[in-house]
């Protein structure tokens, strides 16, 4: 009888062993996902503030504006090729726009993104209403330097709001 009890005993002690190392594994598998993943964000954060120092510096001006002023190069600074260039940086921008929204969702906490959603519903209303009256006022206007204008213009509108998500971005994350 007593061997038979320490047999069960023994089985159980076994079996109680087998469990904690099998959860001891499950743990250590699962540290070891969350360290990749802190990795993985440590790197994005760090190209962030990279691109952060890279956009304040002085010396340095945005990627976008930059592709813009070698556009124009390539474009020897025709009316029509200027304004196709600063037209193809409003989609540079929406991107950066986009980009910033989509950052600003993983850190802001959810009432707050609403508010912001909210935000950019009503900033999407005014850039539309803003480029109505661009559009309006400089379409009676004589010359095709008008057409330059307009599409800087419209540009500037976009651009100003790409620069104000990725500010408020790196003041919440500093």
């Amino acid at each position: 009888m007593k061997n038979k009890i320490l047999i069960l005993a023994l089985i159980i002690l076994t079996g109680l062993l087998c469990f904690s190392l099998f959860i001891v594994f499950e743990r250590n598998k699962q540290l070891e996902f969350l360290k990749i993943q802190l990795e993985e964000q440590e790197k994005m954060v760090s190209d962030l503030k990279k691109e952060k120092q890279d956009l304040t510096s002085e010396t340095n001006i945005h990627p976008i504006e930059k592709a813009v002023q070698e556009c124009m190069k390539q474009e020897n600074y025709t009316t029509a090729g200027m304004s196709k260039c600063v037209d193809d940086s409003v989609n540079d921008w929406n991107g950066e726009i986009d980009k910033y929204f989509s950052l600003l969702k993983e850190v802001l906490p959810n009432d707050k993104y609403n508010l912001l959603q909210v935000s950019q519903e009503k900033w999407e209303n005014y850039k539309e209403a803003q480029w109505d009256f661009l559009e309006a006022a400089l379409s009676e206007k004589d010359g095709t330097m008008y057409i330059n204008i307009l599409s800087a213009d419209k540009a500037d509108v976009v651009e100003k709001r790409a620069k104000d998500l990725s500010g408020f971005y790196f003041e919440l994350t500093d």
